[in-house]
């Protein structure tokens, strides 16, 4: 048997490992921090008024008072988040201040059991 007729099973194989792979790279995802211009404890409405303004999926992460609220938007690249952010910021009658929560966070494999 040829030797590249061994191969090609072989080459098939790592195609179709390197789509897989393709397909669970991690999502581009920003946390942000949103004043609201009001007391809010709504939290789905929270999330769902920033969905909407920066145009892309925001998932409610926690309140840091009643007015200042953590949220994670799914932009998938980091000029989509950017984006997203710029319009985020635009909503001023229901977002009073807006900014990129980069504050280090532990990763969850080195937090104790």
């Amino acid at each position: 048997m040829p030797r590249a007729a061994l191969l090609l099973p072989l080459a098939l194989c790592s195609g179709l490992a390197a789509c897989v792979a393709a397909d669970r790279a991690p999502v581009a995802e920003w946390r942000v921090l949103v004043k609201t211009t009001q007391a809010q404890s709504d939290t789905a409405a929270i999330a769902g008024r920033a969905s909407q303004a920066s145009g892309v999926p925001a998932r409610y992460v926690a309140a840091t008072s009643p007015q200042w609220h953590s949220l994670s938007l799914a932009c998938g690249d980091e000029a989509r988040c950017a984006a997203a952010l710029q319009r985020l910021q635009a909503d001023t009658p229901f977002f009073e201040a807006v900014q990129r929560d980069e504050r280090r966070r532990p990763h969850p494999a080195s937090s104790p059991s």
